[in-house]
């Protein structure tokens, strides 16, 4: 068992951005859900409201902590492993889920911009997306701290 693992100092920063990325992606994406569930129910003028919030958080909460958290992930993947092919599992892991949720962000975004008006239809699917993302994001997020299989 691996009870600590010493990391050169370089690799301080990135990591750090890396889980500050992450854990603001699966804020945002949280409150994404939470809100775009909330707005379908109840006042229109509330409904709208609500899904108006949600789509500024995803904006300009959710999308740069997503470029965040990918972005450091190649910059910390490409200071542990320089050159490598053969990462770790865990590492292909993050990188799975992260680009569908990718496409699935900007979907959910381009979407959410749409529900700001009474009428929209599409205000059932941001909600259910940003689900669809968070399971993906619990999935990665074991991955990466469990580290199974290596």
């Amino acid at each position: 068992m691996v009870l600590a693992l010493i990391r050169p100092d370089s690799w301080n920063l990135p990591l750090f951005l890396h889980v500050l990325g992450a854990t603001l992606t699966f804020g945002a994406t949280t409150t994404v859900a939470l809100l775009g569930f909330a707005g379908q129910r109840g006042d229109p003028d509330r409904s709208v409201w609500l899904r108006g919030i949600a789509f500024w958080v995803g904006l300009v909460v959710l999308v740069p902590a997503f470029i965040l958290m990918r972005g450091t992930a190649l910059w910390i993947v490409d200071k542990e492993f320089p050159g490598e092919h053969n990462e770790p599992g865990w590492v292909d892991v993050g990188f799975i889920v992260t680009e569908p949720g990718a496409l699935l962000v900007i979907v959910m975004v381009i979407l959410a911009w749409f529900t700001r008006s009474p009428k929209s239809r599409s205000a059932v699917a941001v909600p259910w997306l940003a689900s669809i993302l968070l399971v993906g994001l619990a999935v990665a997020w074991f991955a990466m701290s469990a580290k199974p299989g290596g």
